[in-house]
């Protein structure tokens, strides 16, 4: 065959085939396109129905770290949304909790105000490298998502030193929210303050009544850098320096209150289990009253733990004390996006109409920085892969499955009594 030959066949092939080109480039374009919305179409989940059982009296939701800036910020405007749409399939179980809380992860600065743009630079921390923030509006939408209370003693809220505090307190404080862990002092004087101001004390206990109950919850953090710490003076977060304040307040809420809880910034990023220092700071604060310690920092699930700290024998009055500790909840809202970062879940402790008291969780992944319950075909290997993270230093006896979560009875455990 000479080369006229070859060239006939060839024009003879592209006018056959030319009719069917545009077909098959969309046929193409659409498999090519099934990897980055494909999971979008096959999985997308269902909104969560009744969430809450008619034996729960009173619900407490927890979840870990949540940052509404960066990339999550960036997944908003690119779906022309308002940034709360992270909540979007969470919103059912929230609205039907009394009371929700979470460790919030920046802090919340007016960039859109040219003079607070304009000074962000200069307010840098120099001895971070990473510094996070989100928009006025992601507090508010977190409030409308119907949190009660948020940790902010954590390393990144002071992130743009004085400015984090004072925007953070200026944007959040009139939001129907309790601000855990910060404030313009650290058990200032009473005289520094006056009466009516608020925002004043980082190591502040806030109670509320749970049906007969009363909890009492407070926020901590052990990581922190220069710069983050409140004291009698100075406005900032809760943190390390400030351990003898952090003692006395969680036994004063253990005298005044049935049930206290700590939000605890504490660990190492991306490690599986506990560091000597969760442990030690576990004892202690199990040692000082708390009952439920709520951690976050590692951005990955780490084990809960039942920490039993005993009685003074020669103390009639010192019973010791049993705590259940969530050593880290993981990633709720984030832009992580490493297979361990976006496994997440809810924990929800309830008390129930028996007198009986639960701690539950719901397994869930974050999607497109979205937190929402597990489901799909790869449901079953998720819900094994985080349950088996969360009990792995559990009892047999204090943990079940049931309706597809894991249940602790901390009444078993020796945490809550009827």
């Amino acid at each position: 065959m000479n080369e006229n030959d070859i060239k006939y066949k060839m024009k003879v092939w592209t006018k056959k085939h030319k009719k069917k080109a545009a077909p098959h480039s969309l046929i193409v374009a659409a498999l090519l396109a099934i990897p980055f919305f494909g999971h979008e179409w096959i999985d997308r989940p269902p909104m969560p129905g009744d969430t809450r059982p008619d034996d729960v009296e009173y619900r407490v939701s927890m979840v870990g770290d949540m940052m509404l800036g960066r990339h999550v910020r960036e997944a908003a405007e690119r779906s022309g949304e308002p940034i709360g749409r992270v909540f979007e399939y969470v919103e059912p179980y929230i609205e039907e909790s009394d009371h929700t809380t979470g460790n919030f992860e920046n802090p919340v600065i007016d960039a859109d105000n040219p003079q607070v743009k304009d000074t962000m630079e200069d307010f840098e921390l120099r001895n971070k490298a990473i510094h996070l923030y989100s928009d006025k509006g992601a507090g508010e939408a977190v409030a409308k998502a119907g949190f009660d209370s948020v940790n902010l003693a954590n390393n990144h809220t002071m992130d743009y030193g004085s400015l984090s505090l004072e925007e953070t307190i200026k944007n959040m404080g009139p939001l129907d929210i309790d601000l855990l862990g910060i404030g313009k002092a650290l058990d200032p004087s009473e005289d520094l303050f006056p009466e009516e101001e608020e925002h004043t004390d980082a190591g502040k206990i806030h109670y509320y009544e749970a049906n007969g109950r009363t909890i009492a919850i407070l926020g901590f953090t052990d990581v922190y850098v220069q710069g983050y710490s409140a004291n009698e003076y100075v406005g900032g977060v809760l943190t390390g320096s400030g351990l003898g304040v952090l003692q006395k307040r969680i036994r004063e809420a253990n005298e005044n209150a049935d049930v206290v809880m700590v939000h605890s910034h504490w660990g190492n990023e991306y490690a599986g289990g506990t560091s000597q220092e969760q442990e030690t700071l576990s004892y202690l604060m199990t040692d000082m009253g708390a009952d439920v310690i709520i951690g976050h920092h590692p951005h990955v699930l780490e084990p809960v733990t039942r920490v039993q700290v005993e009685g003074d024998p020669s103390n009639p009055q010192d019973n010791g004390n049993t705590a259940i500790v969530m050593n880290s909840l993981g990633n709720f809202v984030f832009d992580q996006g490493w297979t361990r970062t976006r496994d997440s879940t809810m924990a929800q402790m309830d008390f129930l109409t028996d007198g009986g008291a639960e701690l539950s969780f719901v397994p869930m992944q974050i999607s497109d920085t979205r937190p929402r319950e597990t489901n799909g075909l790869l449901k079953p290997l998720r819900d094994f892969r985080i349950f088996r993270t969360l009990r792995k230093e559990l009892d047999n006896e204090y943990w079940r499955m049931e309706d597809d979560r894991l249940v602790i009875d901390l009444k078993k455990a020796g945490v809550i009594e009827g």
